[in-house]
């Protein structure tokens, strides 16, 4: 302190002049990062984005379980049945008896209705011969006789087509009555065939798709078999707050796990081998990765006594104070030899952008924008980002918000590739920057801070610039 007070006394000027310029950069400093300061300030910027447009999109990623795609119950009466032909988890095609209905007499009905089909079948196949011959002459640069020539094919014909033919008098009048018969002959075909059918059903229970035989129930005295269709999607459920974020027809990726493909107990040095293996055998590796789409979406909470509800949660234990709703993908591909219940995986695609940004959604500024062409419109808010500019200025520019998800926002802008994109932390338009520490060990980085001096730094404190 007395050195201080001897310097003060001998030279007085000189400090009178320091505390001057102490004064004036305090003063400077405090008009420039002052929080309601007018003065068009200087931002240290320490934390920034590079803009980089991408493809980008939200996914819900869920367990899933295989299932299949319908479930059918047929009922028949107990005491109506001679005998049940299957057992539960025999494979059945469409159409296939599961149970004979008491009875024989319906036999001899489905051998004379088969003899008929059989006798419309050829008749069709004799005018189908007599139609193309008919055409041929017809096609002939030869001028047409007065009359058809088709005794060749009159000993096949039946004797009421033999006589519309005998009466016609050109090649075009027997093209026509060949065609007309040929009409009759599929319809009385297609009416056997219904009367068939119906027959069959009337002697057997018979399954309506392709699948299993999944339960046999006698109750009340009635017989009911459920067939679970060879036809399989993958089921999932959902918290409500993902529910209302996903759509019918919204595109899944899905995997179903395959032990034999992926072991985790496997060690790394058996797994490069297995690879060298199959890549010396040019053996393939099973790609189990499909693709889908929601199907449906369910409006009722699960009920954990449903038998799939039940087997996911079993691989899967659901949150007991959570509703759960169930959604079900259908895959593009069908899915083979996957058991029901076989444990797989989804990921819903809910949004999708492309040629866009990402950035922390709290990085987004809110402004309240009104419509200078009419005064009496209501304002509306504008999604913007500040970034920096060409020449170093701040900008805050509007953007199109596409979507958010997980704490972030994809957006769309003018913006281009490589512009730093700031924080929302207030900062005024055209006010010039100036970065601190760079963030990375990138060379070029650290060469551009290497060349700033003191007196840069004490530039921008005093003139904000």
């Amino acid at each position: 302190m007395a050195r201080l007070r001897n310097y003060v006394q001998d030279k007085p000027w000189q400090f009178i002049g320091i505390m001057l310029c102490i004064i004036l950069v305090s003063a400077s400093i405090y008009a420039t990062f002052e929080k309601d300061s007018a003065v068009t300030r200087t931002y240290f910027i320490d934390e920034f984005k590079r803009a980089n447009a991408n493809d980008y999109d939200a996914r819900i990623e869920k367990p899933a379980i295989v299932t299949p795609t319908t479930t059918e119950l047929i009922t028949a009466k107990a005491d109506e049945l001679e005998s049940i032909t299957v057992q539960v988890g025999t494979a059945v095609s469409a159409s296939e008896e599961l149970a004979i209905y008491q009875g024989t007499e319906v036999d001899d009905v489905r051998a004379r209705l088969e003899k008929e089909r059989s006798a419309y079948q050829r008749e069709l196949s004799d005018l189908q011969s007599a139609l193309a011959t008919i055409e041929r002459d017809l096609r002939s640069p030869k001028r047409p006789s007065s009359n058809i020539k088709t005794e060749q094919k009159e000993k096949d014909l039946n004797v009421n087509v033999q006589l519309d033919l005998a009466q016609s008098e050109s090649p075009a009048t027997a093209k026509a009555i060949i065609e007309g018969n040929i009409a009759q002959a599929n319809r009385q075909i297609s009416i056997v065939d219904a009367q068939i059918s119906e027959l069959q059903a009337r002697q057997s229970v018979s399954s309506p798709v392709d699948g299993i035989v999944a339960d046999i129930t006698e109750s009340g005295g009635y017989v009911t078999f459920t067939i679970f269709s060879n036809e399989r999607h993958l089921r999932t459920y959902v918290t409500e707050k993902d529910w209302r974020k996903i759509e019918a027809n919204d595109m899944a990726e899905l995997t179903i796990k395959n032990d034999e493909v992926v072991d985790e107990e496997q060690s790394e040095a058996l797994k490069a081998a297995l690879a060298k293996h199959r890549a010396k055998m040019e053996i393939e590796e099973m790609d189990t990765s499909l693709t889908g789409t929601v199907a449906q979406k369910l409006l009722l909470p699960a009920d954990l006594t449903n038998l799939w509800t039940a087997n996911y949660n079993l691989l899967h234990p659901l949150a007991k104070k959570e509703a759960y709703y169930e959604v079900m993908i259908t895959p593009d591909q069908t899915i083979e030899e996957a058991p029901f219940a076989a444990d797989g995986h989804v990921a819903i695609i809910t949004d999708e952008a492309t040629n866009a940004n990402k950035v922390n959604s709290d990085w987004i500024v809110e402004t309240i924008e009104y419509d200078e062409e009419d005064e009496t419109a209501e304002p509306y808010a504008v999604d913007n980002i500040y970034y920096i500019d060409y020449d170093g200025k701040v900008r805050l520019e509007a953007i199109d918000v596409d979507f958010e998800d997980k704490d972030k926002t994809v957006f769309t802008s003018i913006i281009d590739d490589g512009t730093p994109m700031l924080n929302a932390k207030k900062r005024e338009p055209l006010a010039r920057t100036f970065r601190t520490m760079p963030f990375t060990l990138e060379k070029k980085q650290w060469r551009a801070f290497k060349k700033l001096k003191w007196k840069d730094y004490i530039i921008y404190s005093v003139s904000g610039q």
